[in-house]
């Protein structure tokens, strides 16, 4: 395998959510794999350290009264999304008769074209969501919820992501100053290292291509290519965004093995 390097992306641009995504996956790319370099080792505990402290700021951000409200109305919401998906699947797979099975097809590729997954993060799954209703809404497709009487429980899908939406912004405005402040702060630490970790990890791999971190580089550019993707999809919806992003730092540090 040729040497692969880590995308450079500065995550920074993202909002808090999708920042939370893309670094997450980095943690856990790196968490699985092994470099015979000691400063790789000694850089990957310190992430380990400073994605933790990230991850309990993030955590203590989300603490709200209003969060088991927003986990009921997605778990409701969830279930109507895999009904749908299932039945139309069904339809598409199980009835012989052409004119049925039509039906079923073009709602499934629906979901199969926008990779929907009800494990994704809110802001991640109301974007597709929206995404999705404006096909859902063209008229072939209209008739094909109707056949299979799908129509309610896509209604109810999209009232209630309206409803998460709508809880998550008054969320927002309920974090106080100070533990905004210690987000932010463990997110500029946290940001800080990954770009250095990253420099370094793509020195490595340009003196002394390591195939493990190839592999890994491999894997992690393509979740930061989804992560990319469902930002832009966001982003056209219009909506207002989960948190504000913090400034992006246009140079990387420069890292020496």
């Amino acid at each position: 395998m040729d040497a692969i390097k880590f995308s450079d992306k500065a995550l920074s641009v993202f909002p808090m959510a999708f920042y939370f995504s893309a670094v997450k996956a980095f943690e856990e790319r790196i968490r699985a794999t092994e470099c015979g370099q000691e400063r790789f080792q000694r850089m990957r505990d310190e992430y380990d350290r400073l994605f933790k402290a990230f991850d309990e700021a993030y955590k203590r951000t989300q603490k709200s009264e209003l969060t088991a409200k927003i986990a009921a109305l997605d778990k409701e919401r969830d279930g109507y999304a895999y009904v749908m998906q299932k039945v139309a699947e069904a339809w598409a797979t199980k009835l012989e008769d052409e004119t049925l099975a039509v039906h079923g097809r073009r709602v499934a590729q629906v979901f199969r074209d926008y990779g929907f997954r009800t494990s994704e993060a809110l802001v991640a799954e109301n974007a597709k969501i929206h995404n999705m209703e404006q096909k859902l809404a063209e008229r072939d497709l209209v008739s094909d919820l109707q056949m299979m009487g799908l129509t309610e429980l896509n209604r109810r899908l999209l009232n209630r992501t309206e409803q998460i939406e709508q809880l998550m912004g008054k969320r927002n405005e309920e974090k106080s100053d100070v533990v905004v402040g210690e987000l932010k702060a463990a997110r500029e630490k946290l940001d800080g290292h990954y770009r250095a970790f990253v420099t370094y990890l793509n020195a490595v791999q340009e003196l002394q291509p390591e195939e493990s971190l190839s592999k890994a580089a491999q894997y992690y550019n393509a979740d930061l290519a989804k992560i990319e993707l469902q930002y832009q999809q966001s982003r056209k919806k219009g909506g207002k965004e989960e948190d504000e992003p913090l400034a992006a730092t246009p140079e990387q540090p420069e890292a020496s093995l």
